[in-house]
C-alpha cells in the first residue's frame, strides 16, 4: 500500500461535491418571505378578529356568540405566539454551506413541530367548533338553522377536519425531508474528514 496521497483524486472528490449554492440561497430567501408573510397574515388576522370580536360583546348577540367569540380570541392568539416560537430559530440566513445544510435541518424540524402543533391545535379548534354547534343544535334549534344551517356545519366540519388530515401529511412530509437534510449535511460533512 502507498503512504502518497492522491491530490488529484481528493481534489475531484471535493469538488465534485459542490452544492448548488445559488439555487440553495433562493430557496432559503424564498422560505424567508413565506415565513415573514404568514406571519404577517397572522397578526393581521387578530388586528381584524379582535375588533369584530369586540362589536360582538358589546352587541345583543346571544351568550353563546360571545362566548364563541371568547374562545375563537383565545385560540387564535395562541396560535400566532405558537407560530412564532416555532419558527424563531429560522429567522437568520445561512452564510456558508455548512450553515446552510444546518439550516436545512433545524427547518425541517421546525416543519415537524408545525405539523404537531397543527394537528393538536385543529384538533382542539375541531371539539371546541362541534360542541357550540351541538349546544346551537340543542338549546337553540330556531337560530341553528337560521343562521347556520346543517350544511353549512357539516361543510365546516368537513374543512376542519380535511385541515387536520393535511397537517398530517405535512408532518410525515417534513419527516421525510429530515431524513435527506440530515443525508445531505452528513455526505458534505463527511468529504471534510
Amino acid at each position: 500500500m502507498s503512504d502518497e496521497f492522491n491530490w488529484d483524486k481528493a481534489l475531484d472528490q471535493w469538488q465534485s461535491h459542490q452544492p448548488d449554492m445559488p439555487a440553495l440561497k433562493r430557496n432559503m430567501r424564498f422560505l424567508a418571505w413565506r415565513m415573514k408573510a404568514l406571519l404577517a397574515l397572522d397578526v393581521l388576522s387578530l388586528l381584524i378578529l379582535f375588533p369584530f370580536a369586540y362589536f360582538i360583546f358589546i352587541s345583543n348577540e346571544p351568550t353563546s356568540t360571545k362566548a364563541w367569540f371568547s374562545i375563537i380570541c383565545v385560540l387564535a392568539t395562541v396560535g400566532v405566539y405558537f407560530d412564532f416560537y416555532l419558527r424563531r430559530d429560522l429567522w437568520e440566513q445561512p452564510d456558508t454551506t455548512h450553515q446552510m445544510y444546518l439550516h436545512i435541518v433545524k427547518r425541517a424540524k421546525a416543519g415537524i413541530r408545525i405539523g404537531q402543533f397543527s394537528i393538536i391545535y385543529l384538533s382542539v379548534f375541531l371539539i371546541a367548533f362541534a360542541s357550540w354547534l351541538g349546544f346551537l343544535a340543542i338549546y337553540e334549534p330556531e337560530r341553528f338553522q337560521s343562521n347556520v344551517g346543517m350544511m353549512s356545519a357539516v361543510a365546516a366540519l368537513s374543512a376542519i377536519f380535511i385541515s387536520i388530515l393535511i397537517s398530517f401529511w405535512y408532518r410525515q412530509r417534513k419527516v421525510k425531508d429530515l431524513s435527506e437534510a440530515k443525508r445531505q449535511l452528513q455526505e458534505f460533512l463527511s468529504f471534510d474528514q
